[in-house]
């Protein structure tokens, strides 16, 4: 690695870092020169925005002045008392109580006016809006400790006022400070005009605390003057009367920042301008106070740089140190992961061995991408199947999950159409044997052949499922039910006239009915199963509707007659009357209308069962029975026809007649065949038993008993027993003969132990048997 350059990139940070640093430091160099103009702007806008918010709170307090000047000058009691305020009487007293609980309720807040009162010149008194004073008394209360005297003070309230707001304390003659609004009211009465004053006083505590406010951001002094320049008040207590404001005239401008001398220093006044009252909000601050924040920030600057400069070189040479560590360690690791060994002597950085590792694990990507491409088929074939079995996650919407596949709903219709293969040996010659290759192409050809016709009105896809090809119709817009039924069997038709004709491929096709969702696609799939459980009624290259399957047969016919019939064939090795028998109870259950294709497997499989116990009674070898009889039975549960497994069941019976036939000639078998036939000639025989049937062949009973159990699977005297009720059931049809002459006829000792075992084995009694069949003729 030291040969190798390894320090190109940790000497490129270096110089990159470096500058970097270099950057800020000129932009912060630069930025210095603008820092003072950008100050003094910010302050200006500061200080307007606070002068704004101090102006629309000022004109708060004019406005609510105006509405309540108004409402006090409309009250009706005010106009009497002024009416009549020369001669009051207690009318008028009433009238002064009811306005006083009126001027309450019009200033219950106190936010904007402190106090406010009628000065009625003519009757020499005051109504406040806590109570009612001569006019001495009031001015006793509020003027005395000033310099104006009673004599001024009534002067200048009897002048005319015009809605005037001026400054408390020119008023008062230095009183208390504060801003007052003087209305005169003007009534008609008796053809003369009597002159009365109100004065609303504003809310001083207030105002001052708007006005610090905006002090607290700078310490400047606030002033407020009239639209004729006097001063209404001031922070600035002491000196404000002596102050000159030579505000610009213009009136288009309302607010901005001019510079003036006080008292030789240079001060900086912010002002602005009321549209409403013509007021001007002027906030003075020294000059100096704007250039120490700029040289504040100008030695801050100078020392952030250079703090910037030292640590920015430490921080560099540390981190290229730092960052080149996990690079040094990448190299390192990938050299021993690549194929691609580091050259020593390469003139290139860390950057290029990397760069060439990178081309060649992306070439390697790009082939596992081609692999990963040709398995898309069959990864939209799992989904595909998913959706069929309902193995979609709920609440996941499948519109959402197709077009990840390259797959897409036209409408809301969809149908299932299943495809089983049933031959496709002539399309391959006899030399090729690979089975699942020949598999894979068939259905490589019939999925690409059936999604085509399906989707020249609508789309199709396909999918392998089970052992068989499934095809997903989605179905456009409005479609209907029979038209979408209709379009399917053209498909299924013509799907197997091209292959069959073309490939000599045969298959059968169920088709489910029309869904008109795709989350009912497990539905639809379960339909076309349910209808290709049918294909073992047809003879093959057939077309399944489930429409047509769903009404069925609850049994099949084969009676223990039948079985027994089929047993006793079997047991005598008679192959042509155990085929009889096999193909009519066969040919009776297909007969039937609607026959359910669950019960005509089921018969088949009690049918595989009886000729299991036909072998076992015949005392066949089990071996040689399970064999058979498990092939037949998986070829059953695989889904063959009934014509295949008639053809496997009539070997077996075959097989199972001759394994009979050939044991009948066996030696061992002659005392078997004796007993039997003895029986038969004399089961009228009450006496005949073990002990008789062993006396007569000379054997001994308990010998014979095992012997006949071994051969038959049942004990003797249940065989005895079994062949004598089936000997009376014959008699049983003829009425002429009475059940207890039957009784005797077949052996038994009395009429109750034949009536018990012949429910035993037939289920019910002799005489309920005899009237069954006597009403069935």
């Amino acid at each position: 690695m030291q040969g190798w350059r390894a320090k190109g990139v940790q000497r490129r940070w270096l110089q990159s870092y470096a500058i970097v640093l270099l950057i800020p430091i000129i932009m912060m160099t630069a930025t210095y020169w603008q820092t003072r103009h950008v100050i003094n702007d910010e302050i200006h806008r500061a200080n307007s925005a606070l002068l704004s918010q101090l102006k629309l709170e000022i004109e708060n307090y004019t406005d609510y002045v105006y509405r309540l000047s108004e409402m006090i000058s409309l009250n009706p009691k005010v106009r009497s008392i002024i009416s009549n305020q020369q001669n009051i009487d207690a009318k008028d007293r009433l009238n002064m109580k009811h306005a006083i609980a009126d001027f309450k309720s019009y200033n219950i807040a106190n936010r904007f006016v402190d106090h406010f009162y009628i000065y009625f010149s003519a009757g020499n008194f005051v109504l406040t809006d806590s109570s009612y004073y001569e006019d001495e008394l009031y001015y006793e209360l509020n003027y005395s400790q000033s310099d104006l005297s009673l004599t001024s003070w009534r002067s200048n309230l009897a002048e005319e006022h015009r809605g005037r707001f001026m400054s408390l304390g020119e008023f008062s003659q230095g009183a208390r400070p504060g801003i007052m609004y003087a209305q005169s009211l003007h009534f008609p009465s008796k053809g003369e005009s009597v002159g009365t004053t109100l004065v609303i006083e504003l809310n001083q505590s207030r105002l001052m605390e708007s006005i610090r406010n905006l002090q607290s951001y700078n310490q400047g002094s606030v002033y407020i003057l009239d639209d004729e320049d006097r001063l209404l008040a001031s922070s600035e207590q002491a000196s404000a009367q002596e102050r000159s404001f030579q505000l610009p005239e213009s009136k288009n401008d309302s607010s901005g920042t001019i510079t003036e001398d006080w008292d030789g220093k240079p001060m900086t006044l912010s002002y602005i301008k009321s549209e409403t009252t013509g007021w001007k909000i002027i906030y003075a601050l020294p000059s100096e106070l704007y250039s120490q924040k700029a040289e504040y920030i100008r030695n801050l600057s100078v020392l952030m740089l250079a703090i910037a400069a030292v640590l920015g070189s430490i921080l560099s040479v540390w981190m290229a140190k730092r960052n080149y560590d996990p690079l040094q360690r990448l190299v390192r690791n990938v050299a021993a992961r690549s194929e691609i060994e580091p050259s020593r002597g390469s003139k290139g950085t860390e950057y290029d061995y990397l760069e060439e590792a990178l081309d060649n694990t992306l070439d390697r990507y790009k082939l596992m991408n081609q692999t990963i491409e040709r398995q898309n088929q069959a990864l939209r074939s799992s989904l595909l199947a998913r959706l069929l079995k309902g193995r979609i996650k709920d609440g996941v919407p499948i519109a959402e999950v197709l077009p990840d596949h390259g797959l897409s709903l036209r409408g809301s219709g969809v149908a299932v159409m299943l495809f089983y293969l049933e031959d496709y040996s002539g399309f391959f010659r006899i030399d090729e044997q690979d089975a699942e290759k020949k598999r894979e192409f068939v259905h490589l050809v019939m999925t690409n052949i059936v999604e085509e016709l399906a989707g020249q009105e609508h789309q199709g896809w396909m999918t392998d499922i089970d052992d068989m090809l499934a095809c997903i119709v989605n179905f456009n817009t409005e479609t209907s039910q029979e038209a979408a039924m209709a379009y399917l069997k053209g498909v299924a038709e013509e799907a197997q006239r091209f292959i069959g004709s073309r490939f000599r491929i045969l298959f059968t096709v169920s088709i489910s009915s029309m869904r008109h969702s795709a989350q009912e696609l497990p539905a639809a799939y379960q339909e076309a199963l349910e209808a290709m459980e049918y294909r073992m009624l047809q003879s093959g290259q057939s077309i399944i509707w489930y429409e047509q399957t769903t009404v069925r047969e609850l049994a099949y016919v084969y009676s223990i007659e039948k079985e027994q019939q089929l047993i006793n064939c079997v047991n005598a090795g008679d192959y042509v009357a155990a085929k009889s028998t096999l193909d009519e109870i066969i040919d009776c259950n297909l007969e039937q209308k609607n026959v359910s294709a669950d019960l005509i497997r089921c018969l088949l499989f009690d049918m595989c069962s009886t000729m299991m116990k036909a072998g076992i009674e015949a005392n066949l070898s089990r071996e040689e029975l399970y064999e058979e009889n498990l092939a037949a039975i998986r070829e059953l549960s695989s889904g063959s026809t009934v014509m295949v497994m008639r053809e496997r069941m009539s070997q077996f019976l075959q097989r199972i007649c001759a394994l009979a036939e050939q044991r009948r000639k066996k030696s061992k078998y002659r005392l078997y065949d004796g007993v039997l036939a003895l029986i038969e000639e004399r089961y009228g025989d009450n006496n005949l038993g073990i002990n008789m049937i062993a006396e007569q062949f000379e054997v001994h009973p308990s010998y014979l008993s095992r012997y006949f159990k071994e051969q038959s699977g049942e004990t003797l005297t249940e065989y005895i027993n079994k062949w004598r009720i089936e000997k009376s059931k014959a008699l049983l049809l003829q009425d002429d003969i009475y059940i207890k002459d039957i009784s005797d006829r077949v052996g038994f000792f009395s009429i109750s132990t034949f009536i018990r075992l012949f429910k035993k084995y037939e289920g019910i009694t002799p005489s309920a048997y005899r009237d069954i069949h006597n009403a069935q003729d």
